[in-house]
């Protein structure tokens, strides 16, 4: 009875989670009910489900708000985004944010999630009317989320505890007090996990109804593979010597101090089947299939099939989709208010989840490199010049990036179609539902005014954006604003889609072997669907540095600028920061413009709108354990610096 007690207890603080066992379908007591027939076991599936974190969600993601892309308005009592503090430096060991270990601040129990998996992997054989195959596909779903959940919990934690299985109530205490794995272990045993489960999942196209969207198919366990071994070969986990000392109290390494190059080729490999197994079942870089947009200008068109790579639902570059965050509430916080209004009578765009300044100088000059290695941008001295007002106002070519005849800084002149795509500045085009027509008649085109209380700027107690930026990319061109409302498209957020496939075959190959016609290849496919020439040939012609591709170093610094470029406000740069060890950057200042200025002139000022300083470091590359965690299993360590 003793054990059976400190069992329970141990259950409940490592896995605390307010709804516990919620997942037997209704009014149903046991999980014996739940497995009696298939409608029972498939609710049950779907609850192991319902415990992904909410990848995309502008709020509970702590890579959507918690790193250097983004920034939000706040005062001394109110945060609306719990990522936010994340950003902020207000991570903390004794309630942690977003925490997926116990499930709290904003997160569910992962543990608890892998527990469910693991009861629903134990008694799918005592289901009597399953379809022929019917079986095989659900386990494998639920082994499929078990090696996700421990996939998560590894970028967030590092080294975790193995729980393949499920430990019984009649266990020891020294059973229930169990060790953190080394993070190679884990990693080893994820992808054997993927390896035994990919056939038995489905093919994208044999899954044809709307109840299965989201749900796991062989491409996203492919996927999900390739990124696996991606970050096992990223300097974060491999020959990490900044974790030399990090043993447990056996004494055993929880991270190898011995590089590996060939994890690399195995990350490498794993792409290249993903890819393959991509492209023959349909999958492609999104490119325009909507006549309203086909019958516009070619610049429009490569803006506009750019955003709908994310928000086209069932596009056919989406590989997996989020489905359990509201995209609506994600657009309506990234769109700029871009309609005359009253102060009593607000839209709900706000554009709160707001770009930082040093985002927008990430992104290319139109000649596909860096602004500050660009020829023009050096020559004529934009790059110096590229936060002062332009004295020239935008002409008739310019029409389709600024408004016409208005000036705005040069850091907004002579970019790249993603800029113009992704990103609201002040004097920027945007649209209402419908189209373009610059041929012509010109239909429900609109414009971004971020000067203090301009349409898109600061509106005193509502929400509004704290750099002069907005996320233009969240912003379908079906989307709608009115004076007093928002009508957003749904869409669902990716998770995985080509292009970030693209970019992880790239890297790995690169770093494996240096450049290649292969690395190019695939770089040059995602750079030609945004309207631009390849990396050699622009670097070639452009740059003030046209050798930079010819060496893995300088292909690197391009892969790395690309992959922040192409999934920018995706979720990708905050965990890319932390596996490529550049935890560093975020000790740079997050800046905008001086939003409360009420001309162009004083607008146009760059200024740190970090209230205080944060000093990233080492620690943060992990979260921490809850304190009382390692009170009630003596085995576990505390993340190193917490």
């Amino acid at each position: 009875m003793k054990n059976i007690i400190y069992y329970i207890v141990v259950l409940l603080l490592l896995c605390s989670c307010d709804d516990y066992l919620n997942v037997v379908p209704d009014n149903v007591p046991t999980i014996e009910h739940s497995f009696r027939n298939r409608i029972g076991a498939e609710k049950f599936l779907f609850s192991c489900y319902s415990y992904r974190p909410p990848v995309g969600s502008v709020d509970k993601d702590p890579a959507m708000n918690g790193g250097d892309e983004t920034w939000e308005c706040y005062n001394k009592t109110r945060y609306v985004f719990t990522n936010s503090y994340l950003a902020r430096g207000y991570q903390n060991v004794s309630d942690p944010i977003l925490n997926t270990w116990d499930g709290r601040q904003g997160s569910r129990s992962l543990w608890q999630g892998i527990r469910d998996c693991n009861i629903f992997i134990e008694n799918a054989y005592k289901v009597v009317d399953f379809q022929p195959g019917e079986m095989k596909r659900m386990i494998a779903e639920a082994e499929f989320l078990k090696a996700y959940y421990h996939f998560y919990l590894l970028k967030s934690y590092g080294p975790i505890p193995i729980t393949d299985h499920n430990l019984p109530i009649n266990v020891s205490v020294d059973e229930v007090q169990v060790f953190r794995d080394p993070v190679d272990k884990v990693f080893k045993y994820i992808v054997e996990k993927l390896d035994q489960i990919i056939p038995d999942l489905p093919y994208p196209e044999q899954m044809i109804l709307e109840t299965e969207l989201g749900r796991a198919d062989r491409l996203t366990a492919l996927t999900m593979k390739a990124e696996v071994l991606l970050y096992e070969a990223s300097p974060l986990f491999n020959g990490n010597s900044d974790y030399v000392n990090f043993k447990d109290e056996r004494g055993i390494s929880l991270f190898p101090q011995s590089y590996d190059d060939e994890k690399w080729k195995h990350a490498a490999d794993a792409c290249k089947i993903a890819i393959d197994e991509c492209a023959a079942h349909g999958k492609l870089l999104h490119r325009v299939v909507d006549p309203l947009v086909s019958s516009q200008d070619p610049f429009f068109q490569e803006q506009t099939t750019y955003r709908e790579a994310i928000c086209g639902l069932r596009n056919k570059e989406l590989i997996w989709p989020s489905t359990n965050i509201n995209t609506t509430f994600l657009s309506i916080n990234a769109s700029a208010r871009i309609v005359r209004m009253s102060a009593e009578n607000l839209n709900k765009a706000t554009s709160e989840w707001a770009p930082t300044i040093k985002l927008i100088e990430k992104y290319y000059s139109e000649n596909g490199v860096p602004i500050n290695e660009d020829k023009d941008w050096v020559n004529n001295n934009w790059y110096n010049q590229r936060f002062k007002l332009r004295p020239e106002p935008s002409n008739v070519d310019e029409r389709m990036k600024v408004e016409l005849n208005k000036q705005t800084v040069y850091l907004h002149f002579h970019r790249e179609p993603r800029f113009y795509a992704s990103l609201g500045f002040d004097k920027g085009v945007y649209f209402g539902s419908g189209y373009y027509n610059f041929t012509g008649e010109t239909r429900n085109v609109q414009y971004c005014n971020f000067i203090n209380f301009g349409k898109s700027g600061y509106q005193g107690g509502s929400g509004y954006s704290i750099t002069g930026y907005s996320v233009k990319k969240m912003h379908s061109f079906k989307d709608a604003l009115s004076h007093n409302n928002s009508t957003k498209k749904y869409f669902s957020f990716p998770i995985y889609r080509l292009a970030n496939l693209y970019l992880m075959y790239a890297e790995a190959l690169n770093e494996y072997s240096g450049p290649s016609s292969e690395v190019f290849k695939y770089l040059d496919d995602i750079r030609s669907r945004a309207g631009l020439q390849g990396v050699k040939e622009s670097w070639t012609q452009y740059s003030i540095n046209p050798t930079k591709p010819d060496t893995k170093d300088g292909l690197r610094d391009i892969i790395h600028q690309e992959r922040t470029i192409e999934l920018a406000f995706e979720g990708k740069r905050f965990w890319d920061i932390r596996r490529w060890k550049k935890i560093e950057v975020l000790n740079e200042q997050p800046r905008g413009w001086n939003i409360l200025a009420d001309n162009q002139e004083e607008f146009y000022k760059v200024l740190n709108i970090a209230v205080e300083p944060v000093e990233f470091g080492v620690k943060d590359y992990f979260w921490p354990l809850k304190e009382s965690n390692l009170d009630v299993n003596e085995h576990l360590i505390q993340n190193y610096g917490w």
